[in-house]
C-alpha cells in the first residue's frame, strides 16, 4: 500500500530521518512510536509533503510520491489528521467536514457512516467546531480526513490531550473504519496501551532510525516500553 524506501527528512539544514525504510501493507493498522523528538511526526509530514526529503523514495501502490505537491498527495487517498488536528474553530462542525472534500472538487455529501462513527458530531452539526471539546474536535478531524473515502488514513498522536472515555472511542472508530472500510491506518502515538489494543502492527523509532519492528501480538509489551524510555 505505502512504502517508504531509503528516505532523509531535514528542516532547513538539520536532517531528522536518516534512511529510514517502512512498509505499510495494505489493510493493517500500523503503529509508529516512540520518544518525543525521534521523528515521528516527521516521518508523517514526509510522506505528506510538508518537509524536505532530499532522498528516497515515498510509493502510494507503486506511484512515486516524493516529487508531488501536497494536495496532489492527498488526491492519491491518502487522508491525514495533523498533530493539534487544525479544525476551523469558527465553521460549523458540518463546514469542518465538507471541507474534506476538496480532494473530490468539492463535490458530494458527508456518508452515514461518519456520524455512526461519531454520533456527537451529528449532534453537533451546526455548532462551532471551536465550541466542542478537544476529544470531540479530534473526532471532527479524523471525520474531516475520511470524508474523501480514503485509502490510508494517517493520524498524529490521536490520543494527545484527549479524555480517556473519549480515547477508547477513538480506538473502536478506528478498527471499525479498518473492518468496515477496508481502510489501512497508520498511527503515530506514544500512548502504548492504545497501540498495543488497536493497530496489528508496530514501528519503533529512536533518532531518526527504526530500531524495532513486528507484529503487535508478538511483541512483547515490556520490550517495546523499555525501548521507549531508555
Amino acid at each position: 500500500m505505502l512504502k517508504i524506501l531509503n528516505l532523509d527528512s531535514c528542516y532547513g539544514e538539520s536532517k531528522v530521518i536518516r534512511n529510514l525504510s517502512l512498509d505499510i501493507m495494505e489493510g493493517e493498522i500500523v503503529s509508529l512510536i516512540g520518544r518525543n523528538g525521534v521523528g515521528k511526526s516527521t516521518t508523517l509530514k514526509s510522506i505528506m509533503g510538508l518537509v524536505k526529503t532530499p532522498k528516497g523514495s515515498i510509493l502510494m501502490k507503486d506511484k512515486e510520491l516524493i516529487k508531488m505537491p501536497v494536495y496532489e498527495r492527498v488526491k492519491q487517498g491518502i487522508g491525514y489528521v495533523p498533530q493539534g488536528r487544525d479544525i476551523f474553530p469558527q465553521m460549523t462542525v458540518e463546514e469542518n467536514i465538507e471541507l474534506g472534500l476538496q480532494p473530490l472538487g468539492g463535490k458530494g455529501k458527508i456518508p452515514d457512516y461518519l456520524y455512526d462513527l461519531f454520533p456527537k458530531l451529528s449532534q453537533y452539526a451546526k455548532r462551532k467546531g471551536g465550541d466542542l471539546s478537544g476529544g470531540q474536535q479530534q473526532q471532527l478531524a479524523i471525520a474531516r480526513a475520511l470524508v474523501a473515502d480514503p485509502q490510508i488514513l494517517i493520524l498524529d498522536e490521536p490520543t494527545e490531550g484527549i479524555q480517556p472515555s473519549i480515547i477508547a472511542d477513538i480506538g473502536e472508530a478506528v478498527q471499525k473504519i479498518n473492518k468496515w472500510k477496508k481502510i489501512t491506518v497508520l498511527l503515530v502515538e506514544q500512548y502504548l496501551d492504545f497501540v498495543l489494543k488497536n493497530s496489528s502492527y508496530l514501528y519503533v523509532m529512536e533518532k531518526g532510525e527504526i530500531v524495532f519492528q513486528g507484529k503487535t501480538a508478538e511483541a512483547d509489551p515490556v520490550h517495546v516500553q523499555k525501548l521507549m524510555t531508555d
